[in-house]
């Protein structure tokens, strides 16, 4: 078994993710509606924000963890 050396793992619990969603729901279109108005597109900005979160998630030794 490997040691995972850096304990950051992502740890979800399926109970408490539609909660989080509803929670961040009015930023994430704000955030998007943001970058609209001044000149992205909604790909250039639906791309960026996916790479932003997989980049998030990549971090090494990092495990996610559905509950």
């Amino acid at each position: 078994m490997s040691k995972i050396l850096n304990s950051r793992q992502i740890i979800v619990s399926s109970d408490r993710i539609h909660d989080c969603e509803d929670y961040l729901e009015n930023e994430f279109h704000q955030i998007i509606d943001h970058a609209l108005s001044v000149g992205w597109s909604l790909d250039e900005v639906a791309v960026a924000l996916n790479r932003l979160v997989a980049e998030e998630i990549a971090i090494p030794a990092r495990a996610i963890t559905l509950h």
